[in-house]
C-alpha cells in the first residue's frame, strides 16, 4: 500500500487550498458576561475546543460529543436524561431555548414525528449531515450517503452530474425520485422533463433528508421517494464570517468554494460561490467547467415570523467522451473495449451545457405554539443544450456518412409555482393530534429545438424539430396524525389536477414523409387521487425534549404568561413500530406525449404510471450508543410507458410494463466508546461503527421485458464502515460500499451488465493549535477496485483504470482558523 500512496502523492492529487476566515461580533462583551464560573471551568477542562464557548456562549454539548446522531443548531442548550415511560411525567424537564425557527433537535436516527408543517409519523425516514464525516475534498455524494441504506449513486467522473437511484428504480438523471432543495423540486421540469442535472455542493448543505413511502403525499410525483437537501442558514453569533477553500488536483482539477454569512439585527445573510473545473482522465473531451452560487437573506419580521429570500445560479459545461463495450466473441467494427484502456475517448465532439437561474421567497409564521404557516413562491429558468456526433453505436467510434454530422438539442424551461402549507395541533381525547396540509400550484413552459449540424462539432444546424410543451398542475393535500398515547394513526391524501400539452411547430421527418404526416398537437388532463395510511406505535418512550414556544412581538420579546413548551423530540431509550401504505405516480413526459419520429404514434389511452407501496419496520435508539432501523417493503409500479412495434412498422407509445419490488432493509450504528463508558459520552471521543444492507428482488411482471430484472436493481447493497471523532480535533472514516451484479438497462443485455463491486474510501482530518490549523488526507478506492456503476446509450461509463495511478486519490488539507473574537483573521487550506 505504501508504494501506491507514494505514486498517488507524486502524480495524482497533491491538493492545497486556502480558506480565509473572519468573524466580527459586536455583542461579544454581553455574551462573555453570561458565562458562569462552572461553565468557565468546564470550558477550561475541554481546552475551549468549542468555538461557541470561546465566543462566550453558555457551554453546550455539540454534535461531536453527543453519542449517536443528533441534529442540533449551533448554540442551542440541550441536556438529556434516561427515563421509562412510567417515569416520564416525573422526569426533569428538558428545555431547548432559542427562536422557534432555530430549534431542531433530533436525538434519533429518523426525522421527528412532526417537522415544521410536515408529518413524518409512520413513514420510514432518515437524514445525514455532511458534518458527521471528515471533510470531503469534492462533491462526494457516494461517501456522504454511506450511512443511508438503499440509495445508489451512479458516478459520472467526467461531469458534475449526480445520479440517484433507489430500490431498483433507474438512477439515470434521478428520474424516478423526487429531488428537492429546501422542499422545492430541482428537477429540470417537474412533470414533463423530470431529469435532474443539478445537485447542490455539499459544502453548503446542512443535512440531507430521505422520505420513502408516503413522500408523494407531501411532494407529488415519482415513486422513488423524496430526497431533500436542506441548505445552510446564516449564522447568528456574528455579523460577518467568511470562508474560502481552494483545491488543486490532478488532470488540472481546481475547485473554489467561498462562503460569507452573518446576522445584523433582524437581517441574516448567507452567500456561497462554487467553481469547479478539470480536464479529466480521458484522452480528450472529458473536461468540465462549473460556476454556481446562491445568495440567501433571512429577515425576522417578529420573533415568530420571517421571510427567506433565496436565489440560485448555476452554469456548467462538460464534455461527453463516450462509452465502451465489453468484449464478446463477435464485435461490431470500431469497437472500443473497457478491458483494454478506459482512458480512451470514443466521442471527441460531444458537449453538454446547463444553465439554471432560480429564486424562492418563503414566509414562515407561528400564530401560536400550535399553529404554523409556511408559504413558498418559486420560479426560474433552465436551459439544457447538447451536441452529439452521429454515426456511433454502443461502445463504438462514429463511422459512415452520418459521422460527418451531429445532433443539436436545446431545451428551455420556464417554471413558477406556490407551495402553501399549514400545521395545527389540537386536543383530542386527552392528547394532542396534528393536522398538516396545503395547496400546490405549478406552471411550466418548455421550448424544444432539434437541429442537424453539418459537421461533427457544429454548434448550430438545420432545424429538424420544434415544439412547445406546457404543464399546469394544482394539488390539495392533507395528513392528520391522530395521536393516542403511544399510538399514531396518520391518514393522508393528495388530489393532483394535472394538464399537459405539447404542440409541434415543425417536424422535418413528418413534413418529408410520403405522404406527409400532420404535425401533432396533444393535450392530456389527468386527475390523480393519492391516498395513504401511516401507523406508528411507541414500544419504549424516552425523555421528552421541549422547545421554548414562539412569542408574539419583536425578536427576543417576552410575555408575562408564556404558553407551555412544545415537545420537539425524545431522547433515548426510544423504540417504535412504523408502517405505511401509500400510492404514488409518475407523470407522462413531453417526449412520451408527442414523440418526434415520423413513424411514431401515441396510444389514445396513455396514462400516468401508478405505484402502490407497502413498508413496515421497527426502529429506535434503545441506548445512547445504539440506534437501528429494520424493515421490509413491497411495491408495484404499473402502467410504465414504453414503445410497441406495430405490424405496419410504426411504433406506438403505450402503457406496457408492470414490475414488482420486494425487499428487506436493516441499518444500525454503534458508538463503541460510549458503550464502554456505560452510555455516557467517552472522554476519548466517539467510535461509530455503522452498517446497512438492502436486499432486493425486483422483476417485470408484464410487458416487453416480462421476467427481466429492472435496471439498477442489484440483489444486495451493503454499506459498512467506521467513523471516529475526538471532540472537534480529529476525525477518520473508512467507508465501504458493496453492490451486487446489476444491469444498466431493462433488457438485461450483455452490454448493459454491471459486475459486482466493492469500493472503500479512507479519509482523515486532524486539527491542532486549538483548532486553528489542521491536516486532512483521503484515499478513494483504497483497494483499487476495477468497476463501473453506469451504462448509457453510448456505452459503459468507465471510471479511472487500475493501471492508471491505481485509481487511488490522495487529498491533503492544511487549515488555520481564527477565533471568533471578531478581530481575527485565519487561513484554511483544504483539498
Amino acid at each position: 500500500m505504501s508504494s501506491k500512496i507514494t505514486l498517488a502523492l507524486g502524480t495524482t492529487l497533491a491538493a492545497i487550498a486556502l480558506c480565509c476566515f473572519v468573524e466580527l461580533s459586536f455583542a461579544q462583551d454581553a455574551l462573555v458576561a453570561s458565562l458562569d464560573a462552572t461553565d468557565k471551568d468546564d470550558a477550561d477542562a475541554d481546552d475551549k475546543d468549542d468555538r461557541d464557548e470561546k465566543c462566550g456562549r453558555r457551554r453546550t454539548r455539540t454534535l461531536s460529543s453527543l453519542p449517536g446522531r443528533f441534529l442540533i443548531w449551533p448554540g442551542e442548550d440541550i441536556s438529556l436524561g434516561l427515563t421509562s415511560v412510567g417515569d416520564a411525567a416525573e422526569a426533569e424537564t428538558v428545555v431547548v431555548t432559542g427562536s422557534p425557527f432555530d430549534v431542531y433537535p433530533v436525538p434519533y436516527p429518523a426525522l421527528p414525528p412532526v417537522e415544521g408543517t410536515r408529518i413524518n409519523a409512520g413513514k420510514k425516514t432518515s437524514f445525514v449531515k455532511p458534518q458527521e464525516f471528515p471533510t470531503f475534498a469534492g462533491n462526494d455524494y457516494r461517501e456522504v450517503m454511506a450511512t443511508t441504506p438503499g440509495i445508489i449513486v451512479s458516478e459520472e467522473p467526467q461531469s458534475p452530474i449526480i445520479n440517484f437511484g433507489y430500490r431498483g428504480l433507474n438512477s439515470q438523471r434521478s428520474e424516478f425520485m423526487q429531488v428537492l432543495k429546501d422542499g422545492v423540486s430541482i428537477k429540470n421540469e417537474q412533470f414533463g422533463f423530470p431529469e435532474t442535472h443539478y445537485t447542490p455542493i455539499l459544502d453548503a448543505v446542512d443535512r440531507i433528508e430521505l422520505i420513502r413511502a408516503g413522500a408523494a403525499l407531501q411532494f407529488g410525483p415519482q415513486p422513488g421517494g423524496a430526497l431533500n437537501f436542506v441548505m445552510k442558514m446564516p449564522r447568528q453569533d456574528a455579523p460577518f464570517h467568511f470562508t474560502m477553500r481552494n483545491v488543486f488536483g490532478s488532470y488540472e482539477y481546481y475547485r473554489n468554494y467561498s462562503e460569507m454569512d452573518g446576522t445584523i439585527g433582524p437581517l441574516g445573510y448567507f452567500f456561497y460561490y462554487d467553481h469547479r473545473q478539470q480536464e479529466g482522465f480521458r484522452e480528450a473531451n472529458s473536461d468540465y467547467n462549473l460556476n454556481g452560487g446562491s445568495p440567501r437573506f433571512v429577515l425576522d419580521v417578529t420573533r415568530d415570523s420571517r421571510f427567506i429570500l433565496t436565489g440560485d445560479f448555476y452554469d456548467e459545461e462538460h464534455g461527453e467522451p463516450g462509452g465502451f463495450r465489453r468484449r464478446e466473441a463477435e464485435n461490431p467494427p470500431s469497437s472500443v473495449f473497457v478491458e483494454d484502456d478506459p482512458t480512451l475517448t470514443t466521442r471527441f465532439f460531444d458537449r453538454f451545457q446547463l444553465q439554471r437561474y432560480y429564486g424562492t421567497l418563503e414566509y414562515q409564521k407561528f400564530f401560536s405554539e400550535r399553529t404554523e404557516l409556511d408559504i413558498k413562491a418559486f420560479g426560474g429558468y433552465l436551459s439544457r443544450w447538447s451536441k452529439r456526433q452521429r454515426g456511433g453505436g454502443f461502445g463504438t467510434l462514429p463511422s459512415g456518412e452520418a459521422a460527418n454530422t451531429n445532433s443539436i438539442q436545446l431545451r428551455e424551461d420556464w417554471t413558477e409555482g406556490v407551495d402553501a402549507r399549514m400545521r395545527h395541533d389540537y386536543n383530542l381525547l386527552n392528547d394532542v393530534s396534528t393536522i398538516a396540509g396545503g395547496i400546490y400550484f405549478y406552471h411550466a413552459l418548455q421550448d424544444r429545438r432539434d437541429e442537424r449540424g453539418g459537421t461533427p462539432d457544429a454548434e448550430s444546424g438545420m432545424l429538424r424539430n420544434l415544439n412547445t410543451g406546457e404543464t399546469w398542475d394544482g394539488a390539495i393535500f392533507a395528513e392528520n396524525r391522530f395521536h393516542f398515547g403511544r399510538l399514531s394513526i396518520v391518514p393522508g391524501m393528495r388530489l393532483e389536477f394535472l394538464n399537459q400539452s405539447v404542440d409541434e411547430e415543425f417536424n422535418f421527418a413528418k413534413s418529408h414523409a410520403e405522404p406527409p404526416e400532420p404535425l401533432a398537437s396533444h393535450s392530456d388532463f389527468n386527475f390523480v387521487p393519492l391516498f395513504g395510511l401511516g401507523l406508528g406505535y411507541v414500544l419504549v418512550e424516552g425523555q421528552p425534549i421541549l422547545s421554548a414556544p414562539p412569542v408574539a412581538g419583536g425578536k427576543g420579546a417576552e410575555t408575562e404568561n408564556p404558553p407551555a413548551p412544545v415537545v420537539t423530540g425524545f431522547g433515548p431509550p426510544r423504540v417504535e413500530l412504523y408502517g405505511t401504505v401509500s400510492q404514488a405516480y409518475r407523470p407522462i413526459s413531453y417526449g412520451e406525449l408527442v414523440p418526434t419520429g415520423a413513424s411514431s404514434i401515441v396510444n389514445g389511452d396513455l396514462k400516468e404510471g401508478e405505484a402502490l407501496q407497502f413498508e413496515y419496520g421497527v426502529r429506535g435508539k434503545p441506548f445512547p450508543y445504539l440506534n437501528f432501523d429494520v424493515g421490509r417493503f413491497y411495491f408495484t409500479f404499473d402502467d410504465q410507458v414504453g414503445e410497441v412495434i406495430l405490424p405496419n412498422g410504426f411504433t406506438s407509445t403505450s402503457n406496457v410494463g408492470e414490475a414488482r419490488y420486494i425487499g428487506f432493509v436493516a441499518a444500525t450504528e454503534l458508538d463503541v466508546l460510549s458503550l464502554i463508558s456505560g452510555g455516557a459520552p467517552s472522554p476519548y471521543g466517539n467510535l461509530l461503527l455503522y452498517g446497512n444492507v438492502t436486499l432486493l428482488n425486483a422483476e417485470f411482471t408484464s410487458g416487453p421485458n416480462d421476467g427481466n430484472t429492472p435496471a439498477y436493481a442489484p440483489d444486495y447493497q451493503v454499506k459498512t464502515g467506521a467513523i471516529y471523532s475526538y471532540k472537534d480535533t480529529f476525525k477518520v472514516s473508512l467507508l465501504g460500499t458493496l453492490v451486487d451484479d446489476e444491469f444498466g438497462d431493462d433488457g438485461d443485455s450483455f452490454e448493459g451488465f454491471i459486475p459486482a463491486y466493492n469500493v472503500w474510501d479512507l479519509t482523515a482530518e486532524f486539527k491542532f493549535w486549538k483548532g486553528r490549523a489542521g491536516v486532512f488526507a483521503g484515499i478513494r478506492n483504497v483497494f483499487d477496485e476495477d468497476y463501473w456503476g453506469e451504462v448509457r446509450e453510448e456505452g459503459i461509463n468507465a471510471l479511472l483504470a487500475a493501471e492508471l495511478l491505481r485509481r487511488v486519490r490522495i487529498f491533503l488539507l492544511a487549515q488555520v482558523h481564527g477565533s471568533c473574537s471578531g478581530r481575527s483573521l485565519g487561513v484554511e487550506a483544504s483539498g
